[in-house]
């Protein structure tokens, strides 16, 4: 206790030559809500937390904090599922305050800062009748979300979010902001942080003013038929038809008519009349008893996924990669969500990677380069009682799983839905784990950056 408060009063004294960062003490009345991400229920307390307004400021922080070996993690977008920018006694170094977006004069790249979030991020490039490669959930970090890999709606058009990632500039270990060369964008491209604060990322853009996207919900009363027929009607139709613009997200919730299948859907092109041809062929896949599919702008579409999605949960998740959705693997699907228990937020939910980056590439240490499906147990119910039994029913579904076809497994998981216990550097990294090792060493050889994700050493 007692270095914890004299490492907060040595801040404290050094925010008083350093103006413009906010900092929150544990006495602040704002401290509990700022240091709380998705998950809640984490009881470990920072030293404190600031917030700087541009890369000077973290770059200044990174200098104090070694200087007087203090602890410290950054929190980008602060939704890692695990909580993990949130340690007891280290200081928090929040982001989200350097948030601009500068799109270039050719509207073809874009430089965000470190703590954009989707919902600015979209807000900005609809403005500009721009489009990238993102998430449909407007309250996660942008860097954080791509850099780890990125899966998301506009996966099958424009590749995974590390795909996207062109220059970066980084805070590092000796506290000096440069933008990254070749061997250390190909780190950050799928691990991120573990060698330097990303403060800022220039990223693709693509001109596109408009998207078909919404919510398909399937009569679901013989969930195991819906689930089965859908999922044959989709593989038929990825063979005969050109899906690159089309992104479709199964996802099983419960709801106050029972469990449902429910469908995300979004198509990238501004040509909507073919979009409407492959919805309707989508419908056809099953008896659509709701839609609300329409034509929208992506940051419109983002406000109204926020509805759907609380802005904090307890529990937690599981995951597992699979390569194709074999009949073990639905019929384990389906038993286990037929047991899924029924409070809010618990659900399941799939990933599916095809398209450019489903493709090897040497520019990249993200790993899992082949078309698979990422599988989300959701076991985050909004009340914290029922989290016992979304844990047990979760581990359980993620066991069954784990002991299908193992020619079907994928090897490595996807870091950021991995927990902390699950971590295998050599399972999510795989031939590029030597890789790993060897740019953390060169780029932080004195493991500053020891708090970060992936925590490499």
């Amino acid at each position: 206790m007692a270095t914890t408060v004299s490492n907060l009063g040595k801040l404290e004294i050094f925010l008083e030559t350093l103006p413009g960062i906010d900092i929150l003490t544990p006495n602040s009345p704002e401290f509990n809500l700022a240091k709380t991400a998705y998950i809640v229920g984490d009881r470990s307390s920072p030293l404190a937390i600031v917030r700087p307004q541009k890369a000077e400021h973290v770059a200044a922080l990174v200098t104090f904090s070694t200087a007087n070996n203090i602890q410290f993690t950054i929190r980008g977008g602060g939704n890692n599922l695990f909580g993990l920018s949130c340690v007891q006694d280290a200081l928090m170094i929040d982001l989200r305050n350097i948030s601009y977006v500068e799109v270039d004069d050719p509207k073809s790249t874009a430089r965000v800062g470190g703590g954009i979030l989707f919902s600015k991020l979209a807000s900005i490039l609809s403005e500009n009748g721009l489009a990238c490669a993102m998430g449909s959930i407007p309250f996660i970090g942008y860097a954080g979300w791509a850099m780890y890999g990125g899966y998301g709606s506009f996966s099958a058009n424009y590749g995974l979010g590390v795909d996207n990632i062109l220059a970066a500039k980084v805070v590092n270990w000796e506290g000096k902001i440069v933008d990254a060369d070749e061997n250390m964008l190909k780190g950050i491209r799928g691990a991120g942080g573990f060698i330097g604060v990303i403060v800022e990322l220039t990223i693709k853009v693509y001109p596109l003013k408009d998207i078909l996207a919404g919510l398909l919900i399937y009569d679901s009363q013989d969930l195991k038929s819906t689930i089965k027929n859908f999922n044959s009607g989709y593989q038929e139709l990825l063979a005969k038809e050109d899906l690159s613009k089309l992104n479709v997200q199964e996802l099983i919730v419960n709801t106050p008519h029972g469990k449902v299948l429910a469908l995300g859907f979004l198509y990238s092109s501004d040509d909507i009349e073919r979009g409407q041809s492959l919805l309707a062929q989508i419908e056809a896949l099953g008896t659509v008893v709701m839609n609300t599919v329409s034509r929208n702008t992506i940051s419109a579409y983002m406000d109204s996924m926020a509805k759907l999605v609380p802005a904090h949960a307890y529990g937690s998740l599981r995951t597992i990669s699979l390569r194709s959705l074999t009949e073990e693997v639905l019929d384990l699907i389906v038993s286990n969500c037929e047991k899924m228990p029924t409070a809010n937020g618990n659900g399941f939910c799939m990933h599916e990677l095809r398209g450019p980056s489903s493709k090897p590439k040497s520019d990249s240490v993200f790993a899992a380069r082949e078309p698979h499906y990422v599988i989300e147990i959701i076991g985050t119910p909004e009340d914290e009682q029922y989290v016992k039994e979304a844990y047990e029913w979760m581990t359980k579904f993620q066991s069954d799983l784990q002991a299908s076809d193992p020619a079907n497994i994928v090897s490595g998981t996807y870091l950021s839905l991995t927990t902390p216990e699950e971590f295998d550097l050599r399972k999510i990294y795989g031939n590029h784990t030597e890789t790993v090792l060897e740019l953390k060493k060169k780029y932080d050889p004195h493991n500053v950056f020891n708090l970060s994700i992936p925590n490499v050493i």
